[in-house]
């Protein structure tokens, strides 16, 4: 019986809807619910921000039922599965991936619920020895599985069906055939013939498991590898036992607490997760990706050849696969090994993550890069008479583009030990008189990150850099109003400021003739801690000044740390044997 009643709306006003009455039992009408020939369907718009997206204006889910009650539960489950499905699409269009309409579902999806489905048959299974006529039987439904006897595919429906409904998969089933009635046509989706391989493939496990039981094992050995460690006595798989590489990488790059880490860490495995996804493919099982599969990510990455987006021969390759294949008939430089040893430390960083989410328990890629012996090419000290010459070369460079910045952003980091970021983004307000001394104030901004968390610190101004002007320059750029304190550097924010800065660098040392294999702007950074030891500064000053992490000594762990004074009286006494006092540059020469 239907009747129409009065509801209260959350607004207060009342609204009209249907409700359905029987067996004592009342049924609110459920919006979208239609019914189509013999059973019912379910009819969403889709929301206007993922039409073009999905391609279509409209989704109808068969709900399988002639039923009115069990249509609209099912409509209701499958109008909720819906929205979390488009959540998901909408978060995997921000992250700039892709949208596949026809596969609602991912692979690792499909396995978990086949195999937890699995799991729960085997530990349910009997212990039977001996018997002939039950070992008969079995093979003969092994033989109707793997023959697809139409039997046995009637089997496969049944327990899809109910994995399905159990599990609430987002799935079409075709609908329950009632006494009398017309078969309805039925295009099964790519999702449920997958579905459907993978119970039978759970079928035909548990079928061997049972011969074997028979023949008196103890049936928990695997004959398919999917369902390797799934047995009678192990645990209930978890969630992320069957989670793939696809959604492992999406999972990563979502990590809110990697955001710290800024667009250069995550610019590093663009390249990794690429050759992961095309070798292995993103439905692969994070479990059971082998070190031998990592080993031919490695290689195939090391088959690139470099800068390959700017080389026009590659432009019509598709995949990572073609670029190597075309390679190897031409002589482009390739990647070094250096490049090769980054990309390869970023898929073991990525397996490394995955084992402290509690995805994995063992990494495949760990210390698939090699040791860490000193490199041919690793970054060395300089000379004192090719600090003599850079030092001497200073003006010029700096008057030949009116900038300068190239005279002062050597110097500060000869006499404080700055990494080259944390230079070239100085403003007025980061040098400044504190404690009396003044300082480079390192603190991070918006603008401004550093390396480590120790590279937040103070570090008193050399003695040197104070008579050649720096603190005079600072305060000149302060009244005439300036923020950045070389602001003719090119660069928009701090990482382009430091690699425009190294490359202009290095050139100028191919012109001065110095410039050799293992030798660069960094180098004076070294140059600096060879000082500090050398002028027999304490380790936990040399710590201070240079932002390098602590030991993890206790009695390091314990104090507020050295103070300025007395780092500025270490600072004061950093000095280089051999080392030809720089020249003041001339204010007016350089236009300031």
């Amino acid at each position: 019986m239907k009747k129409k009643s009065k509801i209260k709306s959350v607004n207060g006003r009342s609204a009209t809807q249907d409700r359905y009455t029987g067996e004592g039992q009342e049924v609110t009408k459920v919006t979208g619910l239609i019914r189509r020939g013999s059973t019912y369907s379910l009819r969403r718009r889709v929301p206007t921000d993922l039409v073009k997206a999905l391609g279509k204006t409209e989704i109808w889910i068969a709900l399988g039922t002639s039923d009115y009650r069990a249509a609209a539960k099912e409509a209701r489950l499958a109008s909720v599965r819906l929205d979390l499905q488009w959540e998901k699409h909408r978060e995997t269009l921000k992250q700039g991936g892709k949208i596949n309409p026809n596969d609602r579902l991912s692979e690792g999806e499909l396995r978990r619920a086949v195999i937890s489905d699995f799991w729960a048959r085997e530990q349910a299974a009997a212990i039977t020895v001996g018997d002939d006529e039950r070992r008969e039987n079995i093979e003969h439904e092994i033989g109707g599985l793997e023959t697809r006897d139409p039997s046995a595919e009637a089997a496969l429906f049944a327990q899809a069906r109910s994995i399905i409904r159990e599990r609430k998969l987002n799935i079409s089933l075709p609908a329950e055939r009632t006494v009398g009635g017309a078969r309805e046509p039925f295009i099964p989706s790519p999702e449920l013939q997958r579905l459907l391989e993978l119970i039978r493939r759970a079928d035909v496990e548990h079928l061997k498991r049972m011969i074997d039981r028979l023949e008196g094992a103890h049936g928990d050995q695997e004959h398919d590898p999917l369902f390797k460690g799934v047995n009678s006595v192990s645990v209930v798989p978890a969630q992320s036992d069957g989670i793939t590489l696809g959604e492992a990488i999406t999972r990563m790059q979502s990590d809110p607490t990697r955001a710290h880490l800024g667009d250069t860490a995550d610019a590093k495995y663009v390249v990794t997760f690429r050759a992961m996804k095309e070798l292995l493919g993103e439905d692969k099982p994070l479990a059971t990706i082998t070190r031998a599969e990592c080993a031919g990510v490695q290689e195939l990455i090391a088959g690139l050849p470099a800068n390959v987006a700017k080389l026009e021969a590659y432009k019509t390759c598709a995949t990572m696969r073609e670029i190597v294949d075309l390679a190897a008939t031409r002589t482009d430089r390739m990647l070094s090994p250096t490049t090769v040893k980054v990309y390869t430390h970023t898929l073991s960083a990525f397996f490394n993550w995955a084992v402290r989410k509690g995805l994995l328990t063992l990494n495949p890629a760990a210390r698939l890069a090699g040791g860490k012996k000193r490199a041919k090419n690793a970054r060395r000290p300089w000379k004192i008479d090719a600090l003599n010459t850079i030092i001497a070369g200073l003006p010029a460079w700096s008057r030949e583009s009116e900038s300068i910045g190239r005279y002062w952003v050597p110097l500060i980091a000869l006499f404080s030990g700055m990494r080259l970021g944390e230079i070239v983004g100085l403003t007025v307000n980061d040098v400044e008189k504190t404690y009396g001394e003044h300082c480079f104030v390192l603190w991070e901004t918006d603008d401004q990150e550093y390396k480590t968390p120790g590279s937040e610190r103070l570090i008193p101004v050399h003695p040197e850099l104070v008579r050649l002007g720096l603190i005079d320059l600072v305060e000149e750029t302060k009244k005439a109003g300036g923020g950045r304190l070389f602001p003719e550097l090119p660069g928009k924010d701090q990482h382009q400021l430091s690699d425009l800065f190294q490359k202009r660098f290095s050139y100028w040392l191919t012109k001065l003739g110095i410039k050799q294999r293992g030798l660069s702007f960094h180098s004076l950074r070294h140059n600096f801690r060879d000082a500090l030891r050398e002028n027999g500064v304490p380790i936990d000053s040399t710590r201070a000044l240079g932002g390098w992490s602590r030991s993890g000594i206790v009695e390091e762990r314990y104090g507020a740390g050295v103070s300025v004074r007395t780092l500025a009286r270490w600072v004061a006494e950093i000095s280089y044997e051999g080392l030809d006092p720089p020249d003041h540059l001339q204010p007016v020469a350089m236009g300031v």
